[in-house]
Protein backbone atom coordinates (compact mmCIF):
# COMPACT_ATOMS: atom_id res chain seq x y z
CA UNK A 1 0.00 0.00 0.00
CA UNK A 2 2.91 2.33 0.70
CA UNK A 3 4.24 1.71 -2.81
CA UNK A 4 0.92 2.68 -4.39
CA UNK A 5 0.77 5.86 -2.28
CA UNK A 6 4.35 6.70 -3.29
CA UNK A 7 3.23 6.49 -6.93
CA UNK A 8 0.68 9.25 -6.32
CA UNK A 9 -2.58 7.53 -5.38
CA UNK A 10 -4.84 9.85 -3.36
CA UNK A 11 -6.30 6.92 -1.44
CA UNK A 12 -5.48 3.24 -1.18
CA UNK A 13 -7.93 0.69 0.19
CA UNK A 14 -6.99 -2.65 1.72
CA UNK A 15 -9.41 -5.19 0.25
CA UNK A 16 -8.91 -7.38 3.35
CA UNK A 17 -10.82 -4.87 5.52
CA UNK A 18 -14.62 -4.33 5.52
CA UNK A 19 -14.26 -0.78 4.14
CA UNK A 20 -11.85 -2.02 1.50
CA UNK A 21 -14.20 -4.78 0.38
CA UNK A 22 -17.00 -2.24 0.00
CA UNK A 23 -14.61 0.31 -1.58
CA UNK A 24 -15.69 2.86 1.01
CA UNK A 25 -13.51 5.93 0.84
CA UNK A 26 -12.07 7.06 4.19
CA UNK A 27 -12.91 10.62 3.13
CA UNK A 28 -16.41 9.70 1.88
CA UNK A 29 -15.75 10.82 -1.66
CA UNK A 30 -16.35 9.08 -4.99
CA UNK A 31 -13.50 8.06 -7.28
CA UNK A 32 -12.63 9.26 -10.80
CA UNK A 33 -10.62 6.08 -11.45
CA UNK A 34 -10.62 2.70 -9.75
CA UNK A 35 -7.94 0.12 -10.53
CA UNK A 36 -9.02 -3.06 -8.76
CA UNK A 37 -6.10 -5.29 -7.83
CA UNK A 38 -8.23 -7.98 -6.18
CA UNK A 39 -10.25 -10.48 -8.20
CA UNK A 40 -14.03 -10.81 -8.26
CA UNK A 41 -15.11 -7.32 -7.23
CA UNK A 42 -18.62 -6.98 -8.68
CA UNK A 43 -19.39 -4.13 -11.07
CA UNK A 44 -22.18 -2.96 -8.73
CA UNK A 45 -19.59 -2.31 -5.98
CA UNK A 46 -17.25 -0.52 -8.37
CA UNK A 47 -19.96 1.55 -10.05
CA UNK A 48 -21.46 2.74 -6.74
CA UNK A 49 -18.14 4.33 -5.80
CA UNK A 50 -17.42 6.15 -9.08
CA UNK A 51 -18.05 9.79 -9.91
CA UNK A 52 -20.63 10.39 -12.65
CA UNK A 53 -17.97 10.02 -15.38
CA UNK A 54 -15.67 7.65 -13.47
CA UNK A 55 -13.71 4.81 -15.00
CA UNK A 56 -12.64 1.36 -13.86
CA UNK A 57 -9.41 0.09 -15.40
CA UNK A 58 -9.55 -3.68 -15.00
CA UNK A 59 -6.69 -6.03 -15.78
CA UNK A 60 -8.34 -9.00 -14.04
CA UNK A 61 -10.20 -9.93 -17.20
CA UNK A 62 -12.98 -12.47 -17.16
CA UNK A 63 -15.77 -13.22 -19.61
CA UNK A 64 -18.21 -11.18 -17.51
CA UNK A 65 -15.87 -8.19 -17.64
CA UNK A 66 -15.80 -8.27 -21.41
CA UNK A 67 -19.60 -8.55 -21.54
CA UNK A 68 -19.89 -5.52 -19.22
CA UNK A 69 -17.54 -3.53 -21.47
CA UNK A 70 -19.70 -4.35 -24.49
CA UNK A 71 -22.90 -3.41 -22.66
CA UNK A 72 -21.46 -0.09 -21.45
CA UNK A 73 -20.40 0.78 -25.03
CA UNK A 74 -23.79 -0.13 -26.51
CA UNK A 75 -25.72 1.93 -23.95
CA UNK A 76 -23.32 4.91 -24.08
CA UNK A 77 -22.90 4.76 -20.31
CA UNK A 78 -20.96 7.64 -18.75
CA UNK A 79 -19.28 5.35 -16.23
CA UNK A 80 -16.79 3.22 -18.14
CA UNK A 81 -15.16 -0.14 -17.67
CA UNK A 82 -11.85 -0.23 -19.51
CA UNK A 83 -10.17 -3.62 -19.98
CA UNK A 84 -6.40 -3.60 -19.84
CA UNK A 85 -4.81 -6.49 -21.69
CA UNK A 86 -1.36 -7.34 -20.42
CA UNK A 87 1.14 -9.95 -21.48
CA UNK A 88 3.80 -9.90 -18.79
CA UNK A 89 7.22 -11.29 -19.55
CA UNK A 90 9.52 -12.64 -16.90
CA UNK A 91 12.35 -10.42 -18.11
CA UNK A 92 10.21 -7.28 -17.83
CA UNK A 93 9.05 -8.14 -14.32
CA UNK A 94 12.58 -8.66 -13.10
Amino acid sequence: MDLVRSLGADEVLDYKTPNGVALKSPSGRKYDVIIPCAHNIPWSTLEANLTSKGKVVDFNLRFGTLMSVAFKKITFAKKQLIPLFTFPKKEDLE
